[in-house]
């Protein structure tokens, strides 16, 4: 009888789990784009400070920013208290650096932006053919994911700059300050 990582590799050597195809900026889609009021275009390499919700093609949310959802902590159990607001911040166009929760696709779908700015685009394959769990859904292999993202602050000296007059809102970790990230407007 084979166990369960024997049948795993097997169908990895036979071509049944592929991996995920890079995301290449023609296959994103920008479906509706409010310019914003920033002076600057993100560019390769700036940090913006965003919020964003994404949703599959069946309208369910399996990510937010915005918080005041219940999210899954330990693979079924759903949280009791819903999520805290906090902004991300995002790496135009990083593909080399993983960040956990961020596929390439969004860091893609966001050069062009300007503070102030609410871009919806859509990542098809967004994470490859496999499915993965999010915070908040299970998005099916080969889905189809749709970001609506608002962008809060860019910095291209690095990310003092982002919380520049934000007090209460932290990066995470440990210690996780959230008190005021609900609170953070755009801004130059």
């Amino acid at each position: 009888m084979m166990g369960r990582r024997a049948v795993a590799a097997l169908a990895v050597g036979a071509g049944f789990l592929l991996p995920a195809r890079p995301a290449r900026a023609e296959d994103i889609t920008i479906v509706s784009d409010k310019e914003g009021f920033g002076s600057k275009a993100a560019k390769t390499g700036d940090l913006l400070l965003v919020n964003y919700v994404a949703t599959i093609g069946d309208g369910t949310m399996v990510d937010t920013t915005l918080g005041g959802e219940k999210f899954f902590t330990n693979g079924t159990q759903q949280s009791v208290q819903p999520a805290a607001a906090r902004p991300v911040i995002v790496k135009v166009n990083d593909l080399i650096t993983p960040v956990p929760g961020q596929p390439k696709g969004l860091k893609i779908g966001v050069e062009g932006m300007r503070v102030g700015g609410v871009r919806t685009f859509e990542v098809p394959e967004c994470f490859g053919s496999i499915a993965v769990r999010s915070p908040y859904a299970l998005i099916p292999g080969g889905a189809t994911v749709t970001y609506e993202v608002t962008v809060l602050r860019l910095s291209d000296t690095g990310p003092d700059a982002l919380f520049k007059d934000v007090a209460g809102c932290g990066l995470g970790g440990a210690n996780t300050m959230v008190n005021g990230c609900d609170a953070i407007v755009p801004a130059e």
